[in-house]
């Protein structure tokens, strides 16, 4: 009998503990695309986050050339942090066919990159001339751990 209750009591803390959907966002709006950044690790405002991303969306609105710099020169990389077997993005302006000068948008979402989060570093890099003009942002759908698995008690993120 102790057996059962002490069964029953370990699912309720386990399901207490469950998962939450969050969206994380990595913005590059209002900058130079001449820029490499580095993260030290995945969750952005939210402190680290552990668990598995769900869906990936990619907005670029109003790439916009700079002096004679040709669109086609366009580069943007982000590696995504997971164990998928695709972990990153690689655009350049000739893959998605721009060419001259002007403004330029591109946009897509993928469930290539979904998997289990893994801890570290990560990074990406952008060249080519021109700016961000409008919004230009990777977005990521997790279903995130809650955070108090993460973090010790009485921690909290910043």
């Amino acid at each position: 009998m102790n057996r059962i209750a002490l069964a029953a009591l370990l699912a309720l803390a386990t399901s207490s503990a469950s998962a939450e959907l969050v969206t994380i966002r990595y913005d590059f709006t209002g900058g130079i695309a001449n820029r490499e950044l580095m993260w030290g690790y995945f969750g952005g405002d939210r402190g680290p986050t552990t668990g598995r991303i769900l869906s990936t969306t990619l907005v670029i609105t109003d790439y916009t050339t700079t002096g004679t710099q040709d669109a086609a020169d366009f580069y943007f990389t982000f590696d995504v942090p997971t164990d998928s077997a695709t972990q990153h993005i690689g655009l350049t302006g000739t893959g998605l066919a721009w060419s001259g000068l002007g403004s330029f948008s591109h946009s897509f979402t993928s469930d290539a990159y979904n998997g289990q989060i893994r801890e570290g570093r990560f990074a990406s890099e952008s060249s080519g001339g021109g700016e961000f003009s409008g919004e230009t942002y990777v977005e990521f759908l997790v279903d995130a751990d809650p955070l108090d698995s993460i973090f010790p008690d009485g921690f909290e993120p910043l």
